[in-house]
């Protein structure tokens, strides 16, 4: 026992311990102290052993007290040792709590690798945009495209066109803005430029790598940002308070302009639950949806608005590209008729 101890105390000391990974240098540090306190517990036995042989013994030398009164001085003795041994228990379980939460690091580390060579390959693949539907409108999208823009498939029908995107920023201007569904970053990026703090949300972490990357195009840095990027589920923020939440959640893709009537449950998630969930934020929100969505659901939005507290109808507006109606945007709360720009978007 004494020689494992010894060669794993070596081993630790030795210079190649160093290049060991942090588990397997966890692992064996827990097994030097396992050798440890195995050893420690076959001492207490051989020192039973020595204490039953000179129980007589000590029963002889001390005949003032009772038979009883040196049970219990035993009984001590065996309370202590196994207390100890429950405190030696509870650092190795609290070690292998510790492993596990590095092993679960180690599986984060892993997806977040997953989607970094995720979006490394989206950008050695982004110049085979060229032969998609919507490739002729990505100066529309963002003027800045040509110096180094990254959209994966979906983005580039949900992104919104930035001369929209900065109009829609001029009305939020604010203290503090949650971009509730950043995706690419369009929205996000004017926000920045408008309110002093943006905190732009999605799920997927590569809409939020994207966002990132395309907010450098325009100016931003790590180093000097006004943007914090979360990921996060947005039906999960009813706990945080800002001035204006901004919603433009997945309309689920551009067969929506197939239907005469879009329906806000359609949406997934519902898009009232989004609406309802985002009440509990702030009352002054900013909803952009498709140009064909009911009318009797904008009005259950207003109703719902003022169940909560917030304004009792709101504004309609219409965003037109070229003379063509694209897209609609609700305004709630303070931001309605604040309006005093009014563009022609070309």
């Amino acid at each position: 026992m004494d020689k494992r101890i010894q060669n794993t105390k070596l081993k630790i000391n030795s210079p190649e311990f160093q290049n060991f990974n942090k588990v397997k240098k966890k692992r064996i540090r827990r097994q030097l102290k396992h050798l440890e306190i195995t050893k420690k517990k076959f001492e207490k036995i051989r020192d039973r052993k020595k204490n039953n042989n000179a129980l007589e013994t000590y029963k002889n030398e001390n005949e003032d007290k009772s038979e009883d009164e040196i049970e219990i001085e035993i009984e001590n003795e065996n309370e202590n040792e196994s207390k100890n041994e429950n405190e030696n228990k509870n650092e190795n379980e609290n070690e292998n709590e510790n492993e596990n939460e590095n092993n679960k690091e180690n599986e984060n580390l892993k997806e977040n690798g997953k989607e970094i060579n995720k979006f490394e390959t989206l950008i050695k693949n982004n110049d085979d945009n060229s032969n998609m539907k919507y490739y002729a409108q990505r100066y529309r999208l963002f003027s800045k495209y040509d110096q180094g823009i990254i959209l994966d498939e979906e983005s580039w029908f949900s992104v919104t066109p930035e001369l929209i995107a900065q109009h829609i920023a001029e009305r939020c201007s604010c203290n503090t803005l949650i971009d509730a569904f950043c995706g690419a970053g369009g929205n996000t990026i004017q926000f920045s430029f408008t309110c002093n703090v943006v905190i732009s949300v999605d799920l997927d972490p590569m809409k939020l790598l994207m966002a990132r990357h395309n907010s450098w195009v325009y100016g931003h840095s790590n180093e000097n940002t006004n943007i914090e990027f979360v990921n996060s589920d947005a039906m999960r923020l009813s706990n945080l308070k800002a001035d204006v939440i901004f919603l433009s959640p997945p309309w689920g893709g551009p067969n929506y302009t197939g239907s005469s009537i879009f329906h806000l449950d359609s949406m997934t998630p519902n898009g009232f639950e989004i609406f309802k969930n985002a009440i509990k934020v702030t009352p002054n929100i900013v909803y952009f949806l498709p140009k064909n969505t009911s009318k009797v659901d904008i009005a259950k939005l207003a109703l719902i608005s003022k169940e909560n507290g917030g304004s009792d109808y709101c504004e309609i507006e219409e965003n037109y590209i070229n003379e063509k109606l694209k897209t609609i945007t609700l305004y709630f709360g303070s931001l309605i008729n604040n309006n005093k720009y009014n563009e022609s978007y070309q």
